[in-house]
């Protein structure tokens, strides 16, 4: 386990269900898929930071990129933000800059609100969307996995899915 990064279920309740709120996701769908994503990528909240093969910067419990971790800092934290890059350009930021800068979003409330800010503003065509993340239908993740997240479709992430989507009752 990775030291300090760890969170238990009830610790992710209160913040996930914070998110919810903020973001406006109310979807049974979008929330199923969100929480899979976030719970496959941080390894069942095991991690809030990329360990394999250790891309800094890389992180909150949906492992976002780099790029997307800075502007998510910036938008919820622009004077930190704006302190730790400076006037820095986000593409040749150092390790350290960029570990100031994720450091700002790895609280709980931030970290697992990544992947309600993700699908309301990066993937903002599945949201809302009723022909999009429709409940229970696992070949709407498996498109938002491949053309909203851009990632790789595994039978992981089905399994993922699939365990959320028996475990969420609306």
């Amino acid at each position: 386990m990775a030291d300090g990064e760890c969170a238990l279920n009830s610790e992710a309740l209160s913040s996930i269900n914070k998110a919810i709120r903020k973001y406006g996701v109310s979807a049974r769908g979008e929330i199923v898929a969100t929480l899979s994503w976030m719970l496959f990528e941080s390894g069942n909240w095991v991690y809030n930071i990329n360990h394999f093969p250790g891309n800094i910067g890389q992180g909150t419990r949906t492992m976002m990129t780099w790029e997307y971790v800075a502007e998510y800092a910036k938008t919820l934290h622009p004077d930190a933000y704006a302190k730790a890059l400076g006037s820095g350009d986000v593409s040749a930021a150092n390790n350290s800059t960029k570990t100031d800068v994720i450091d700002l979003v790895l609280n709980n409330d931030d970290s697992f609100g990544s992947g309600f800010w993700y699908l309301t503003t990066k993937a903002a065509s599945f949201h809302g969307n009723a022909n999009s993340l429709r409940d229970g239908n696992k070949a709407d993740f498996q498109k938002y996995v491949e053309d909203g997240i851009v990632t790789t479709w595994t039978t992981e992430r089905e399994d993922v899915w699939t365990m959320v989507n028996s475990a969420i009752v609306f």
